[in-house]
Order: structure tokens, then sequence, then C-alpha cells
């Protein structure tokens, strides 16, 4: 009993050592991981802040060409308005001191030339911030468009009076059934989606011609299919019945749009 005893409280002693190393080396993982993290943040953050250092230095140095810029173009300007005033050409005495005077407007406009191509090739390398509209849940796009998925397609038949199938009788309706997916960005309400059935003979199937224009382009349709849409999954299902001419055994090609805007397609075999 007392070997029984001490094999037991080997085995269990070996099992708690197993389980302290994995302990042990999933912590080790763990702090490596985070370590390796931390140094990626670091690594970044530094980064953006070198970034930043060098467009608050480019953006003093265009602040400082500009205010230069200024100061030499008012200055410019009050020699030009002295020029063209008569009564202040009385200062000049003699000629010399006149083209003195033109000398030093020209060496101001040969300056002012010069700052003006600096400022040129600093707005070249710094692109303008470009605001991006900050976009919620509660934002509605009018161009958000729907995702459909799992569009499915079956053929009804109605039952005789004797409640069983008539293998020979042909099909009247088809089951549409499509899934519309969580969209936040699509107003909530009443929505209308149009299904489009195509026969093996390339005709669309609509019973009561039904069409839809828009943008100058016509949609011929076989269902207006209308549901609520509260921004979640919605499960829709709809029954299109078919023309008897136009009804024959082949290859069916199911449309799906919103508006004129095709979102789902599907194929359905009738034999």
């Amino acid at each position: 009993m007392s070997s029984k005893r001490n094999n037991n409280y080997k085995i269990a002693i070996l099992l708690l050592s197993f389980f302290l190393l994995i302990v042990l080396f999933k912590s080790y993982k763990d702090n490596k991981s985070a370590k390796e993290l931390q140094d990626t943040l670091k690594q970044e953050t530094l980064i953006t802040q070198n970034q930043l250092s060098e467009i608050l230095t480019k953006y003093d140095s265009v602040s400082n060409l500009y205010n230069n810029f200024e100061e030499s173009f008012q200055e410019l300007s009050l020699k030009v308005t002295d020029l063209k005033d008569p009564k202040k050409n009385i200062k000049f005495k003699n000629l010399s001191e006149l083209n003195k005077e033109i000398d030093q407007i020209k060496d101001s406009i040969k300056l002012l030339k010069e700052k003006l191509k600096q400022i040129e090739k600093l707005r070249t390398i710094i692109k303008p911030e470009v605001k991006t509209p900050k976009i919620t849940e509660n934002t509605v796009l009018k161009d958000a468009k729907f995702e459909v998925t799992n569009l499915q397609v079956k053929g009804v038949k109605f039952l005789t009076d004797n409640k069983t199938p008539n293998k020979v009788k042909p099909i009247e309706q088809i089951r549409v059934c499509f899934t519309v997916d969580r969209n936040k960005l699509i107003s909530t309400g009443e929505k209308e989606f149009f299904v489009q059935v195509v026969n093996p003979k390339n005709d669309i199937v609509s019973v009561e011609e039904l069409t839809f224009e828009n943008n100058n382009i016509t949609l011929k349709y076989s269902k207006l299919v209308k549901f609520e849409y509260q921004q979640q999954v919605t499960d829709v299902c709809s029954y299109v019945d078919l023309e008897k001419n136009k009804t024959v055994k082949g290859r069916y090609i199911v449309n799906l749009y919103s508006g004129t805007t095709k979102i789902s397609s599907t194929i359905f075999n009738y034999n």
C-alpha cells in the first residue's frame, strides 16, 4: 500500500511539475511578445515624432519666408509709391541719387524673386493636409450599396384536389429567398428590390410586363420585392409568377437588382 501511495505521489508531483513548466513557458512567451510589441510601439512613436518635427520645421521655414516676403513687398510698395508721387520726387537733388534709388528697388525685386522661388520649392515638398470625414454608425451615405448573400431559388407547383403533387404539371412559380447583410451606412425603412427571371431562351419572364426607369436606363423585371430594413441582417423571401408560354425546362438565371444596379445573381435548373 505504501509503495502504491508513493507512486501516486510521484505521478502527482510529475504532473504538477509538467503543468508548472507549461505555465512558465507560456508566461515567458507572453512576456517576450509584450516586450516585442512595446519595442515596436516605441519605434513607431519615435518615427511619428521625427515626422512631426520635420513638418513643423518646414512650416516654420515657410512662415519666416512668407513674413520676410510681406515685409519686403511693403517696403517696395512704399518706394514705388514715392516714385509715383511727383511731390516726393523733389527730394532727389540730382540724377545720381535717383539712379541709386532705382538700383535699390531693382535689388529688392531680385531678392523678392529669389524668396518666391524658395517658397515655390517648399510648397511642392509640403503636401496640404486633407481632412477626411469621420464616418460613424449614424452616418448615412448616398452611395452606400446593399450586400446580398445566400440567394436561393426553388420551383413551386400547386397541389391538386387530392393533395398529391402532380409530376407532369409544370411549375407555376419560383420562390426567391436571400439575406441582406448588416450595413450602418444605409438608412432604415422600407426598401425595394427587383427580381429578374431569365428563361433558357434568354427571355425575361414578366407576367405584368414590369419595367423600371432611372437615369435613362430601363430595367425589365419579374417581381418587385418590398421589405423593412433596420440596418441589421434581414432574410427576405418572395414568390414570382411565371408565364406559361415562357416556362420551359432548362437553365434559368435569376438576377437581383437594387434600382438599376445588379447586386446578386444565381442559376436555377428546371428539369
